[in-house]
């Protein structure tokens, strides 16, 4: 699945699915989305609804089809959808913070349990696996994270840059920025997931610093990167090597990490931490402590808050439950 995710501009989800049994209706879910446009291609059949039937208190939307799918065919679903960046601490939100005395922004995600279906519609339970593609569009000074690593970035250059989405071609002539209307911004995709249900997927944007850092899998023998990143107005990351060190001995004793880690820490945080695939995110009253001042409680705390997440990214992100 390839996600695009933007303030009141509307954009163009496609899902690759395989029809497992015939049928003429699709349901998935959405919440708190402006839904359109929705076409299916299946071989040489396109059908197309414009009027997509949502039921606001299953936070599900059904589309219904006069031609049937067979069964063990293969088909291509695109929907547009626009949706509000509020500040609600669930599905995508923003948060502001003051560094040299002005105001700035960073955005990131909570999608546990079902917060998936606020940003972009999916299939949000956790049962229901898929791959997925991230494209993040940001200001050029800005920072992208998101499950895996980066996989391409470019500046946008109007008429040069090669876009796939048609869509973000309008998207790109509307942008602008309070500080500056000819603001550079730039384009960047993620590499695909492995298999994986919504609830960990995650992704992030803002003006972050960062420690780095490496780790050895006791068992794949394979050497990963391992950052550490948070708000530039934080008092000092070098306050974070505690949280560093102990991330990089849990990730280095366990199975499940043979991939890249980026741990995230954010002040506006509804959960005290989530075990997104690839990118951790947490409070920073969670993480972020200074060895030489916190006492023996406080690092157990973070001990924990570490331990917790890095269980889960195979307890949970790799076997997951069904619900």
């Amino acid at each position: 699945m390839s996600t695009h995710t933007v303030l009141q501009r509307s954009l163009t989800n496609f899902f690759s699915l395989d029809v497992k049994k015939e049928t003429s209706t699709i349901v998935f879910n959405s919440a708190d989305l402006k839904l359109n446009n929705a076409s299916l291609y299946s071989d040489e059949l396109k059908q197309v609804d414009n009027s997509p039937s949502l039921e606001d208190k299953a936070e599900r939307c059904v589309l219904s089809f006069s031609t049937p799918l067979p069964v063990g065919s293969k088909a291509i679903l695109s929907i547009g959808f626009s949706g509000k960046l509020t500040g609600a601490m669930m599905g995508y939100y923003k948060s502001s913070f003051e560094h040299g005395g002005t105001k700035k922004y960073y955005t990131l995600t909570q999608f546990d349990p079902t917060a998936a279906r606020r940003p972009f519609p999916c299939w949000d339970e956790p049962l229901l696996k898929a791959t997925f593609a991230v494209t993040i569009i940001s200001r050029a000074d800005m920072v992208n994270l998101s499950n895996m690593s980066i996989g391409s970035e470019v500046i946008y250059e109007p008429q040069t840059t090669k876009v796939e989405d048609p869509s973000l071609e309008t998207l790109f002539s509307a942008l602008t920025t309070q500080d500056s209307p000819k603001a550079q911004f730039k384009i960047s995709n993620f590499q695909t997931t492995p298999l994986m249900s919504t609830y960990p997927v995650a992704y992030a944007n803002g003006r972050f610093a960062y420690l780095e850092s490496s780790y050895k899998n006791s068992l794949s023998r394979n050497t990963r990167p391992l950052r550490i990143y948070c708000r530039l107005s934080m008092p000092s990351i070098s306050k974070q090597k505690f949280s560093r060190s102990m991330r990089k001995y849990l990730t280095s004793n366990t199975l499940s990490q043979s991939w890249i880690l980026w741990c995230l820490k954010a002040h506006d945080f509804d959960a005290g931490a989530m075990e997104n695939w690839g990118l951790v995110t947490g409070r920073t009253s969670a993480f972020f402590l200074d060895p030489k001042k916190a006492g023996v409680a406080a690092k157990k705390r973070a001990i924990a808050f570490q331990s917790h997440e890095i269980a889960h990214t195979w307890f949970g992100d790799i076997t997951t439950m069904e619900w």
